[in-house]
Order: structure tokens, then sequence, then C-alpha cells
């Protein structure tokens, strides 16, 4: 029994661990930031919204049917069910059922449903613009993170470094082979590298918060991710076979923006149909049935049901509407749709111009970011090399605390340095990426 309870009592914090364990990898991030995220719930709402707009355009051709009763009743002088008005006291039931369809209406109700239709298509294509646009923000502060966990990675192995040497050096003080303020400078350093590693650890959290919040998941202390095969990805980046022009023109292909810019243009010329449809006649059918009944008080009344086929009437109309003169207003629609054509030409063109510009930043910033990583490696095991010389030469007795710290902060600073270009090469390689079509996430 103790056994069980014990068990019990444990479980929530095996559960909180478990949890608290759990990696997120990038691909998680974007898929529960796109499910979270205010704007693109705004954007999916605008979506249904189009599909309703679309089902109801849809429907314009079926007849309507509607249903109507009046009571009334009347006192003192008042018509009867033979149309002769005396003075007694009425009841009287009126019942209607009508319906109407349209039979032509200058083709506006099948260009309405088109233009709908492509207003659907360019609603769903601004919902997965602002999937894209939140994929590349929710990977920026994703690389961040994994960014700074290297930086803490590092400072951590500075820190070790530096312990090693305060106690070595200590040995060597204790053994009359060092002063005694050599030890005081490694310990200065020491205390320095441990309050950079305060900083890198402080900045962690706070790119993990910036994630976090990009997603909008809460448990921030309970949430890391994942750690990806930077070498791979790395390897992976070949610009030299891709040029600004295919990645123009793959993205002319597949980005929203110019999808959703094009839908709108062909729904801006369905406009203009639909406001010419008002030069033309409109022919609509309508179909009523109507019967009632007539009660006197005072007087014996002829049953209701028989009064009810009695009084019955039918009618079917076919109704012709001729336009001739309406204040110029069909002129001026017919101008205001060709005036959104242009104007939406126009937003295209922007669009265009746009993306090109940001594929060019992409290309050029990708092929500056790969240059200077090539760079930061090189200097980095420079560094590298010239820290073991220095520190070969120290233990040697051969040179000082102070060219030895030196060369340890230059190491630091180095590896840092090609740590951050290292992510930021992969970041801009994988939004040139993103323009020619592949998945940005890994």
């Amino acid at each position: 029994m103790k056994l069980k309870i014990i068990a019990f009592s444990i479980l929530p914090f095996l559960v909180t661990s478990l949890t608290a364990q759990e990696m997120w990898s990038l691909s998680k991030c974007v898929d529960y930031a796109v499910q979270n995220n205010i704007t693109v719930q705004k954007m999916a709402l605008q979506t249904e919204y189009q599909k309703l707009n679309l089902k109801t355009s849809q429907w314009s051709f079926v007849p309507n049917l509607s249903a109507g009763l009046v009571q009334n009743f009347s006192f003192g002088r008042a018509t009867g069910n033979d149309n002769i008005t005396t003075s007694q006291s009425l009841a009287s039931t009126n019942f209607t059922i009508s319906t109407s369809m349209p039979l032509f209406s200058g083709f506006r109700i099948a260009n309405q449903i088109a233009s709908d239709k492509l207003n659907l298509q360019a609603a769903i294509e601004d919902l997965n613009k602002a999937k894209e646009d939140l994929t590349l923000n929710v990977t920026a502060f994703y690389l961040n993170v994994l960014y700074n966990k290297e930086l803490v990675n590092i400072t951590q192995e500075q820190v070790k470094l530096s312990e090693e040497q305060v106690k070595n050096t200590q040995y060597l003080v204790e053994s009359g082979r060092r002063s005694e303020s050599e030890l005081y400078e490694h310990k200065a350093q020491l205390a320095n590298d441990q309050q950079t590693n305060v900083e890198a650890s402080n900045a962690l959290r706070l790119a993990i918060l910036d994630l976090c919040q990009s997603i909008n998941y809460p448990d921030i202390d309970n949430f890391d991710i994942a750690a990806i095969d930077t070498k791979t990805l790395i390897e992976a980046s070949d610009l030299s076979l891709l040029s600004l022009q295919d990645a123009y023109a793959t993205s002319l292909t597949l980005r929203p923006s110019i999808k959703a810019s094009e839908r709108r243009i062909e729904s801006s010329k369905k406009g203009l149909r639909i406001a010419q449809s008002a030069y033309y006649p409109q022919l609509d059918l309508q179909a009523g049935y109507n019967t009632g009944y007539f009660h006197a008080f005072q007087l014996n009344n002829i049953a209701f049901g028989q009064q009810l086929k009695d009084n019955s009437s039918e009618a079917v109309v076919l109704s012709l509407s001729i336009p001739i003169f309406n204040r110029l207003a069909s002129v001026n629609r017919v101008k205001q749709a060709h005036i959104n054509i242009l104007n939406q030409e126009l937003e295209l063109e922007n669009v265009k111009q746009v993306l090109l510009k940001e594929i060019q930043t992409a290309y050029y910033n990708a092929l500056a970011a790969r240059e200077k990583y090539i760079a930061a490696t090189k200097t980095s095991e420079a560094a590298r090399i010239s820290f073991e010389f220095e520190q070969a030469k120290y233990n040697g007795g051969k040179s000082t605390p102070f060219d030895l710290n030196n060369a340890k902060t230059r190491l630091e600073k180095s590896l840092s340095q090609e740590t951050q270009a290292k992510f930021d090469f992969i970041f801009r390689t994988k939004i040139f990426d993103f323009y020619n079509g592949k998945s940005i996430v890994f």
C-alpha cells in the first residue's frame, strides 16, 4: 500500500519531467504557430467568409419561395366576400404563396459566381501568404535560439579552460615556479569568462522567449528545441547552380502574393461584366397562389374549407424590365469597374517588383553570408592554432599570462563570430531556397 502511495505521489513529478524534456523541432514550432497565430486565424475566417459569398451567388439561380398570412378585423361598414359593402362586422384571413426566379439578368449572376470563385481563391492565397510569412519569422527565431545555445557552449568551454589554467597555475605557484600575481590574473580571466557565460545564458533565455512568443506558446520554462545537423545543411547549400532569373521565374509561379493579385485582376474583369449587365433587359418569372376566408359575425358563413377552395386564385407572371435611363448610374459603375481593373493590374506589378527586390536581397545576402562563413572558419582555425601555440609557450615558461589570455580571448571571439556566420549563412540560404520553391522547414 505504501508503495502505491509513493508511486502516485511521484507520478506528477515524472510527468512534469518528461514534459520538460520534450524537444521541439522547427516543423512542430511552425505547425503550432500556424494553429495559434491570430493573423492566420483571421485570414482563415476571411476564407470562410468568401466561401459563404460564393454559396450565396450560386443559389441566385434557384427560385425563391415565400408565404404570407394577413388577418383583418372590420367593424361598421365593411366589404364582404361578395364585394358588397354593408354595415356588419367581418373577419377575413388571406393566405399567399409566391415564388420568383430570374430568367435573364444580362449574365450578371454567372459573372457574380465567377467573381466570387476568384475572390475565394485570392483569399486562400492570402492565407497561404500569411502562413509563409509566419514560417520565415519562426525560422529566424528558431535559428537564433540555436545560435545562442552554441554561444553558451563556447563560453562554457572558455570557463573550463580558465578553471584548468587557474588550477595549473596554483600548482606552479605552490611549487615556486610562478608568481602569485600570475595566479590572480588567471582568476580575473576566469571571473570574466564566468560573467560572459552568464550573459550568454541570459541571451539564450531571451531568444527562447522570443521564439515562444512568436508561436504563442505559454509554457516558456518547459520549452526547448531540438539540435540540427548544421554541417549537412551547409554542405547541401549550393548557390552556384542557381540564379536570380531562375528564382524569380519560379517565384512568379509559386508565390501566393502573385497568385492572389492575379486572381483579383480576373475578379475585377468579372466585376466589369457585372456592371455592364445593367445595360441588358432583365426577365423574371413569378408565380403566386392566393386564397382567403371571410367570417361575417351574426350571419351564416360558408365552411372554411369550401371558402379556401372558392376564393383561390393563381397567377404566373413574366416581368421584363428594359433599362432606358437611370441617371448615368450604370455608366459610372462601368467606368469604376475599368478603374478597378487598372488598379489591380498596378497592384500586381507592384507585387512583382517587391518580389524581385526580395529575391535580389536574398541572393546577395546568401552570397555574402557564405563568404563571411568561409572567412570566419579560417579565422577561428588560425586563432585556435595561435592559442595552442601560446599555451605551449606559457607552460614552458616562455610567455606571460597577458599573452595567453589575449590569445584565449581572440579564440573565443573568433569562435563566436564563426557561430554567428554559420547560422546566418544557414538562414540566408534557406530564404533563397524558399524563393526557389524549396521547403524552408528542416
